[in-house]
């Protein structure tokens, strides 16, 4: 029998809480030991790479989900794919190791080395292509628990190895790069040997499907993800590119550091994210459009609720976590880091309706949404990132520039998005809890902190004080949930049940 969507959820969300753990423990170690310079160096090519996924995939891996969380596929349908993404690896392989001269690597690249490039290449693409290819095909037969358990096993692996090379001294981006290249690669191949054949099925489940009608249901889904991805590539390569070029790798690593503290906002929307695709694109071409309602309304509301709660708390502690965990080098990258603690509670509304409507098979709709926003965006950065003294002269804002318009971009496109398929399912448009739930948090975020800094009067250890600052922080986040219920898509009753069943739950736990 099928594992429930919650404990799915609860398993999904307990695997990437302790992978998001290892992950961050890793990248503060490698942004302690290569130093703000080094560490932005990394992090900008890993960033044009993963902007290169979406010009290489064009929206086939969307389509490939979607296809197999409807029902069973042969395995001619899912090797097809694997297929595709070899030459995905290979083509841009040849091209930047042979045909690209020299001085594009250098221009492209700031003046990294070729064989740098490209294994920051292959570990992109292992990463951030192979793997989520991967963990999508276990998540449409809903093997959750494997999936999940290989992710975990992946980070514990990578952490590991960028000890031992701290210890021999033999720490940078060569030996890094290779270690991630090989830790996905032997992921993807174990985790696909074990489920292939429970999730492509046989080939009796496409009976009257080749390789035309194949390739005809690939061209309808992603024909309007192709000028998307276009853009998309463009998009996020630039705020990389000129991130690099105008502030720097220095202000490029207080970017990195940003995004990674941020992460952990996300890992709620992370967990849920490709169970909910597989249960809506199921309930889609069931046509049950009310359970499809009632899952929209609850995960959005209670995750945006999520990076709510998480962004309240740490946006007051922003320079004081930065000082403990990084140093004095790190610094001035406090309020980068305030401002991009915010971007992920509307980056999990925004990924919640994007895959509303990528499991609808609305991807004209994303698609013309996507590309408005992704061209004002790239503009935007400019101003925000160019010196004041170029002929179009810029605010030269550096990474808190890029932070800024990060924030305001997502928050005006995830609500055209909601409003958009508020009026394609003829449902009221429901804003009213975001401004409350984040502002709400943020209040409280700050009198806690305020609270104990006076407290304390700097005799206690940040870790305590935070610790102390938390609990009083969950009191009053509880009281203000009690008074408003609704933030999290639930009733008072509802809630009430969900927090007695998880304390039973517990409980179980302790016993056993």
């Amino acid at each position: 029998m099928p594992a429930s969507i919650r404990w799915r959820f609860a398993f999904t969300l307990g695997a990437n809480l302790f992978r998001a753990l290892l992950g961050f423990l890793t990248g503060m170690l490698l942004a302690r030991w290569l130093g703000p310079k080094t560490y932005g160096n990394m992090a900008f090519l890993l960033g044009t790479f993963l902007a290169t996924r979406q010009l290489l995939d064009l929206g086939s891996s969307s389509a490939f989900f979607t296809f197999l969380s409807q029902r069973t596929r042969s395995r001619r349908f899912v090797g097809a794919f694997f297929a595709w993404l070899a030459v995905q690896f290979l083509v841009p392989l040849l091209i930047i190791g042979i045909l690209f001269p020299s001085r594009w690597i250098e221009t492209i690249w700031h003046g990294e080395e070729r064989w740098l490039v490209l294994l920051a290449f292959a570990a992109a693409f292992m990463q951030n292509s192979v793997w989520p290819v991967v963990q999508q095909a276990g998540e449409s037969q809903r093997r959750t628990v494997w999936v999940q358990g290989i992710g975990v096993a992946v980070g514990s692996v990578h952490f590991v190895a960028v000890v031992l090379l701290m210890y021999f001294r033999v720490l940078g981006l060569y030996a890094i790069f290779i270690a991630i290249a090989l830790e996905y690669l032997a992921a993807a191949i174990v985790a696909q040997r074990r489920f292939s054949y429970a999730v492509v099925g046989e080939a009796e489940a496409e009976e009257g499907t080749g390789w035309k009608a194949t390739l005809g249901m690939y061209w309808l889904y992603c024909f309007p993800l192709v000028l998307y991805s276009l853009i998309g590539f463009a998009y996020e390569f630039a705020d990389r590119w000129l991130l690099q070029s105008y502030g720097g790798s220095v202000e490029q690593a207080y970017y990195a550091v940003g995004s990674q503290f941020a992460a952990i906002a996300l890992i709620a929307t992370t967990s849920i994210l490709r169970i909910f695709w597989k249960e809506v694109a199921e309930a889609h071409a069931q046509k049950d459009h009310v359970r499809t309602g009632k899952l929209y309304k609850k995960v959005s509301r209670l995750l945006y609720l999520v990076g709510a709660v998480i962004a309240g708390f740490l946006v007051p502690w922003s320079e004081e976590l930065l000082r403990l965990i990084l140093g004095t080098a790190y610094a001035g990258g406090a309020t980068t880091l305030a401002i991009m603690f915010v971007y992920p509670v509307h980056q999990s509304m925004g990924q919640i309706g994007g895959t509303m409507l990528l499991a609808t098979e609305r991807v004209s709709l994303q698609v013309g949404i996507g590309i408005v926003f992704m061209i004002v965006s790239m503009v935007a950065t400019y101003f925000v990132l160019a010196p004041r003294s170029l002929a179009v002269p810029g605010l030269s804002l550096a990474s808190e520039g890029l932070a800024i318009k990060m924030c305001v971009m997502q928050v005006l496109q995830v609500n055209v998005i909601a409003y958009c398929i508020a009026r394609a399912w003829k449902w009221p448009f429901d804003w009213v809890y975001q401004p409350i739930s984040l502002l709400g948090c943020l209040s409280l975020g700050w009198i806690v902190h305020a609270t104990m800094t006076k407290l304390a009067g700097g005799l206690w250890p940040l870790p305590v004080l935070m610790a102390a600052g938390g609990l009083l922080y969950l009191i009053l986040l509880a009281g203000f949930v009690y008074a408003m219920p609704w933030q999290t898509g639930l009733t008072r009753d509802e809630l009430a049940h969900d927090v007695r069943s998880a304390r039973e739950y517990g409980l179980r736990l302790i016993k056993l």
